[in-house]
């Protein structure tokens, strides 16, 4: 299949008076067309960060990020600005990402009237199109976001990231501000689309509950690395590295008929600034040995593309 987007050795380091952060280290992946990937983890793993490189609102300090088989990373401005089109982008809460002072024509229209220059009813046209693609009827284009609950502006807001026919959308925590019931609503949305326009996905969230309804490959990061990845179904049946397994303990599924440990991790994540020699994570692992101290495991493939970064995988 044909990779949508390509990451490989992207590294994002932080420099600030107390030391160098290290946010992002050496993270590699691919997305397909049509997939979704989501990338999973405790706050302060670097996930966020990871799509704000990207979406090239932070500069990596090396690596490359290909879109479509063109480097984001070493583009001109003129050619970043086309290339962006290509990328569409759902943040966590629809209330600040919409404009309250433009009516849902204007939010949703925005980047037609910017990158295409459509005007006047060939521009209603096309949002009341997208608006009817994502289920919104066509007066709410005459309308202000705070008129609508929040699961319809962040149905107002996927609508605008489909203007541009993206291949890709960055989903940020897109349900994580919103109540279960509309979670639902709004994940069985993003998985119609993306079977009826092949669009693939980069789902970034802390909530493995909806990852695993809508993700086909699965990236679970700690401080700043990689240490598990694969085919999501295959991880959520049978998760390799001890962190992965403590994140699915520690979630609720949407599944009722699911029944998990419920066990949240303990104890902290590293800093980030003074990352310890060994396994980031062997301070809080049952399984850690003398080796896991003082050597970091590097990421290695145990079966079908199933990789984990463990000396003691599961």
């Amino acid at each position: 299949m044909t990779s949508v987007l390509s990451v490989s050795g992207l590294t994002k380091l932080y420099l600030i008076p107390a030391g160098v952060v290290h946010a992002v280290e050496d993270v590699a992946f691919e997305i397909e067309k049509g997939h979704s990937v989501a990338v999973v983890g405790e706050s302060g793993c670097g996930k966020s960060t990871l799509a704000m490189s990207i979406l090239q609102l932070v500069k990596p300090t090396r690596g490359e990020i290909r879109l479509n088989g063109a480097n984001l990373v070493t583009a001109s401005k003129r050619d970043l600005r086309v290339l962006r089109q290509q990328i569409g982008v759902v943040f966590q809460d629809p209330t600040s990402s919409l404009n309250p002072r433009l009516k849902v024509a204007e939010n949703v229209g925005e980047p037609l009237r910017v990158h295409r220059g459509l005007r006047g009813a060939e521009l209603r046209g096309r949002v009341r199109e997208v608006l009817d693609q994502v289920g919104m009827p066509p007066d709410a284009m005459d309308r202000f976001p705070h008129q609508f609950s929040g699961g319809q502006r962040q149905r107002i807001a996927i609508a605008r990231a489909l203007t541009l026919n993206p291949d890709l959308i960055v989903l940020d925590e897109p349900t994580s501000a919103l109540d279960v019931s509309v979670q639902a609503q709004v994940l069985n949305l993003l998985q119609d689309l993306k079977e009826q326009r092949g669009i693939s996905y980069l789902y970034i969230s802390h909530s493995l509950a909806t990852v695993e309804y809508l993700a086909d490959l699965l990236i679970v990061m700690y401080l700043g690395r990689i240490v598990e990845s694969g085919d999501a179904d295959r991880i959520f049946a049978s998760p390799k590295h001890p962190y992965t397994r403590l994140l699915i303990d520690s979630a609720p599924s949407l599944d009722p008929n699911a029944r998990r440990l419920m066990r949240p991790p303990e104890g902290e994540i590293p800093s980030p600034i003074n990352p310890p020699a060994g396994c980031p994570f062997a301070a809080r692992c049952e399984r850690a040995s003398d080796r896991c101290r003082s050597a970091n495991p590097e990421l290695h493939i145990t079966e079908q593309d199933h990789k984990v970064a463990c000396f003691h995988p599961i």
